[in-house]
């Protein structure tokens, strides 16, 4: 594929004290309110992320840096791929400022520059392997695994709230409302019964046939980098602007629209490759998990890690694992990639 590939990573300094002030303002939390180490800690790993981008995909027309306005002291600000962009370059002015991830993000096709092709991540999903174009765009479409599911099941707990999946439930409702699942599958019938389904996917997509489901119920969730067309993000804007204005709020709420919602869209309106999703690995940093995941650091058929924080690590453990993780990385990738000073 000829056509331009950007990255875009959001990235927040949340040890700022300036930031922590502006939060705790916000949120209506005096002085000396929410501000554990837990809320604001940093595993200081993102230079790694940058290492990893350089060695396993130099190919890349530009990286976008988001952050609210406050950059790595150690990035190189004149590297000529990276484009640097504060929250209100594109965001609007009332929205501002904002600690709610999903309104960072919903608005990000209003980046200037941004190519129609594009790769979004998360700041702790990392390359882990060698990687060419292809692996995310075929023929002009993002390659990704529509495998339906019935268990997008909320969960609470205190802590986490809802997590993400009441999200997701809005998100499909809304997709619902400018597609029709039946005629969907009809209109190409190999991205809905294809060799990339796992079993259980394929079980689903005859289930539904069978049923004759005209709406679409919910899809496995999916927390590394993910392929977009911005054009889709611009449809999408155009015909949801209410409902995605609404989910811009200040703190992140439960029913609101977040970006797996753009994911959906390209699914109903058959605008994705079919591509199997198992070279890709996810994982919560805890004791038990450590030594996965530096297992999967060596692994190169591993081509992406989403190395996740948790709420449940204590203090004591995050010294401990931080040191662990970093020592891990570092070992991987010990050269300075020219987007650092």
């Amino acid at each position: 594929m000829d056509d331009k590939i950007d990255f875009v990573v959001t990235w927040l300094d949340s040890t700022d004290t300036e930031w922590q002030k502006e939060y705790n303002k916000y949120k209506g939390i005096g002085t000396e309110g929410d501000s554990s180490s837990a809320r604001f800690r940093d595993w200081d790993l993102f230079r790694y992320w940058f290492r990893a981008v350089e060695t396993y995909a130099p190919w890349v027309n530009k990286v976008f840096l988001i952050t609210n306005g406050t950059f790595p002291k150690w990035i190189n600000k004149n590297h000529p791929k990276l484009v640097l962009v504060r929250h209100s370059d594109y965001i609007p002015k009332e929205k501002l400022p904002t600690f709610n991830s999903c309104t960072i993000e919903l608005y990000m096709n209003r980046i200037e520059g941004l190519s129609e092709h594009f790769v979004y991540f998360n700041d702790d999903c990392y390359l882990n392997g060698p990687i060419t174009p292809d692996y995310y765009f075929r023929k002009g479409l993002p390659c990704d695994s529509n495998e339906e599911t019935f268990f997008n099941i909320a969960k609470y707990n205190p802590t986490d709230r809802f997590n993400i999946f009441i999200s997701m439930f809005v998100d499909v409702s809304v997709i619902n409302r400018h597609f029709d699942r039946k005629k969907t599958v009809a209109q190409s019938k190999f991205r809905w019964f294809g060799p990339h389904l796992r079993l259980a996917g394929f079980a689903t997509s005859l289930f539904f046939l069978i049923s004759g489901q005209k709406r679409f119920v919910g899809f496995n969730k999916k927390h590394v980098e993910q392929p977009f067309l911005k054009s889709v993000w611009d449809e999408a804007w155009a015909a949801e602007e209410e409902m995605l204005t609404r989910s811009c709020t200040r703190f992140r709420e439960d029913v609101i629209l977040n970006p797996y919602f753009f994911r959906y869209w390209q699914f109903a309106s058959n605008r994705f490759h079919p591509t199997k999703l198992n070279k890709t690995k996810k994982f919560r940093i805890g004791i038990k998990q450590m030594n996965l995941i530096l297992r999967e650091l060596s692994n190169k058929k591993t081509k992406s890690l989403c190395i996740n924080d948790n709420s449940f690590v204590t203090k004591e453990q995050f010294k401990e694992l931080k040191k662990t993780l970093r020592d891990a990385l570092e070992k991987k990738f010990p050269k300075k990639s020219p987007f650092e000073l």
